[in-house]
């Protein structure tokens, strides 16, 4: 039996133009050069801040454009702003705690325990519409699925 093939003649989960976008994305996404991540869009308030960041640092802007997902799924993550409930293979959703404030994350991954005994876990969040990478240890940290609008805490905790 043959298999299946698109319209570019290709196995369907083969084809960037024909296999199915990952779930949580969108078929299209917006990108900078100087950028680390994707974006659903232009409007994206993290995007728009951190090109004011580059514009307050001289740093050179340069212009988002419009790709397919498949063209840079691999090599950058998704915006948490544009995508909160996309977790990448590898990596889980949760809540960051940052300043007395619970702001959604992405867990990349659990790093080791320090000398106080608790684990500390590599993790992307945004605040205020600017993205941040940490190191946190497990007092910062809780599961989050996708959703969720606050993080779910252990009775008599804040």
């Amino acid at each position: 039996m043959a298999d299946e093939r698109c319209l570019h003649d290709l196995l369907p989960d083969q084809c960037g133009l024909c296999k199915p976008v990952p779930s949580g994305l969108a078929a299209r996404v917006v990108i900078t050069a100087g950028g680390s991540v994707f974006h659903r869009d232009t409007s994206c308030e993290a995007l728009v801040e951190g090109r004011n960041k580059a514009f307050r640092l001289g740093l050179e802007l340069h212009d988002p454009v419009t790709v397919p997902i498949d063209r840079i799924v691999h090599d950058r993550p998704p915006c948490i702003h544009c995508f909160p409930d996309y977790a990448p293979p590898g990596t889980r959703l949760c809540w960051v705690m940052d300043d007395g404030t619970w702001n959604r994350g992405l867990l990349k991954r659990w790093t080791a325990r320090g000398a106080d005994g608790l684990w500390r876990a590599e993790v992307d969040y945004v605040v205020d519409r600017v993205p941040r990478e940490a190191v946190l240890d497990q007092r910062c940290l809780r599961p989050r699925e996708p959703g969720e609008q606050r993080p779910r805490l252990p009775a008599g905790t804040r």
